[in-house]
């Protein structure tokens, strides 16, 4: 049998050009210039020394970001899923009673999660555009016991921005954690862990831990 010679694409032999477009959605977004000329930086390896200080100034921002003073700040390398995964698998157990306020996409997704895991999952809905009340999220953890309850900072799929004060207060109440998953707000809203009480406050690659 004779080699086949393939020829380079020509379309791979001229440069790349990725034209500039304005994003306001939830993801992706633009980034600005200083990250940017950040990403050429030189590649080191994970265990250079350099990395550690890189690293733990990393962890400075975020904390700075979530306003705590949370030593257990973690930046998780993944896909988008990771760090809400990463919380879940890590706070419930198979056969725990879970808690996933659903008001949008990314409630049905914690939940779907926590039922993946083994977790008997409740829900509790908020109407179309709407958020819940105090009184509805403690209805419900009286209810249901969840030793987590999940709820959606920003959802994208609403575009709601939900109210987390005296949340964290009442979870705690039920000896429940609380999740929160903060990916289309935070930057854009502000968010107080060591004030609001989450016990976890999640975004797309980063954690905190309380």
């Amino acid at each position: 049998m004779s080699a086949i010679s393939v020829p380079p694409p020509k379309c791979l032999q001229k440069p790349l050009v990725v034209p500039h477009r304005h994003m306001f959605g939830p993801g992706p977004s633009n980034v600005p210039p200083r990250i940017l000329e950040a990403g050429a930086n030189p590649v080191i390896g994970h265990m250079h020394p350099e990395i550690f200080e890189i690293m733990s100034d990393i962890k400075s921002g975020i904390q700075y970001m979530f306003q705590t003073q949370n030593k257990v700040t973690l930046a998780v390398s993944g896909t988008g899923h990771t760090a809400m995964e990463c919380a879940i698998f890590n706070t419930v157990e198979p056969g725990d009673s879970v808690l996933a306020a659903v008001n949008g996409i990314w409630g049905e997704r914690a939940a779907d999660m926590a039922e993946r895991i083994g977790a008997r999952v409740n829900t509790i809905v908020a109407p179309p555009g709407g958020c819940l009340t105090i009184e509805d999220i403690e209805k419900a953890l009286s209810k249901h016991r969840p030793v987590l309850l999940f709820l959606a900072h920003g959802e994208s799929s609403t575009g709601v921005l939900h109210p987390l004060d005296g949340i964290g207060k009442l979870c705690h109440k039920y000896n429940c954690l609380f999740l929160v998953d903060c990916v289309a707000s935070i930057g854009g809203a502000p968010v107080y862990m060591d004030q609001q009480g989450p016990d976890v406050f999640g975004f797309s690659r980063c954690s905190v831990w309380d």
